[in-house]
């Protein structure tokens, strides 16, 4: 236990990290982090990258695929129902690209649709 409190939090992310990816490997499985940004001071809007997530920069070093997901908040940026999806990591590029889609939320289904069909 005393090992854990000589860590920093980055150390410790890191070390997680690893053991989770062996994890997967081991196990033939995916394993999804969610993670939410640090609080953002000088934020304007625009969705925010991998390296806005609180704790550790590992968690984009390690990653094999990347997601970031915004909602639209400002009123005058667009309809409030507008979602962003961005692809901002991907390390094995037969498994897709880089890239953004629009997605648009219907409160009544429940469901997201493409914004651009």
């Amino acid at each position: 236990m005393s090992d854990v409190l000589n860590r920093t939090e980055t150390e410790y992310v890191s070390q997680i990290l690893t053991m989770v990816k062996r994890f997967a490997q081991h196990h033939s499985c995916h394993v999804w982090f969610v993670a939410h940004p640090r609080q953002l001071h000088n934020w304007v809007g625009n969705a925010p990258n991998l390296y806005d997530i609180s704790g550790s920069a590992h968690f984009i070093n390690k990653c094999d695929n990347g997601i970031v997901v915004h909602r639209n908040r400002d009123p005058e940026a667009g309809p409030l129902d507008s979602v962003q999806i961005c692809i901002r990591k991907v390390r094995n590029k037969v498994a897709g690209t880089i890239g953004e889609a629009y997605l648009s939320y219907n409160r009544i289904t429940g469901e997201y649709m493409d914004s651009n069909s």
